[in-house]
């Protein structure tokens, strides 16, 4: 991403064609002139894509296209709309509030518990079963189905159970239960929906790509 107040390489090639190098008035060497001049005129050097970012890059560019129409332009200079296909409508999720009572009685057995809505954490043994389980599929662009989510106040949670997408990105071994999603677009959806979720949550389908993007590792 550029900063605000960056040019770029376009807006720096005609200010660097004009500077020269005056051991007068210089506060840095003749070599560090030039390395910064480099800079202003071709743009400092990106570091090159893994093959994991690359893919990232490509899949969501390709899952854009995929959703676009086209773009109009506004006679009167006004923004342009973009008009986006409409995605099939995602699965029916049968989630309803937690009745007062129940939470009453939930609190009243847990003071500990306050408001808060949830289910208990897997132990070590359990979340090592997970993660081994897990090694014979967990990979970057495999498609998956979320099949299990923990309560949530809104069911925001409990709305994702059915959906589909595909691996985004493996977690760190500090959150080594849980991985990154990309979902599948639904319904109005415009923009990516990624999600963090548990490992225990996830299972493997054989569906393909939506998009020709495979993996290559």
């Amino acid at each position: 991403m550029t900063a605000a107040d960056d040019p770029g390489p376009d807006g720096g090639r005609g200010v660097a064609a004009r500077m020269v190098f005056d051991p007068s008035v210089a506060t840095v060497s003749e070599e560090e002139f030039n390395e910064l001049v480099a800079i202003m005129r071709d743009g400092p050097n990106a570091k090159p894509l893994t093959p994991e970012a690359q893919w990232r890059r490509d899949y969501h560019k390709a899952m854009f296209h995929r959703r676009l129409v086209g773009v109009q332009p506004d006679l009167f200079g006004g923004k342009p709309v973009t008009h986006m296909y409409k995605a099939a409508p995602g699965p029916v999720s049968d989630w309803k509030p937690e009745p007062v009572e129940e939470k009453l009685s939930r609190i009243a057995r847990d003071p500990q518990a306050t408001f808060g809505i949830g289910r208990p954490a897997l132990s070590p043994e359990e979340l090592a079963v997970v993660i081994d389980g897990a090694a014979n599929w967990l990979r970057i662009a495999q498609r998956v189905r979320i099949a299990g989510a923990f309560a949530s106040y809104d069911g925001r949670a409990e709305r994702r159970i059915g959906r589909k997408g595909v691996i985004w990105r493996l977690c760190s071994p500090v959150f080594a239960g849980h991985t990154y999603v990309y979902l599948d677009p639904t319904g109005a959806e415009r923009v990516e929906k990624i999600v963090m979720v548990e490992l225990r949550d996830v299972e493997p389908i054989d569906d393909a790509l939506l998009v020709p993007v495979p993996f290559h590792a």
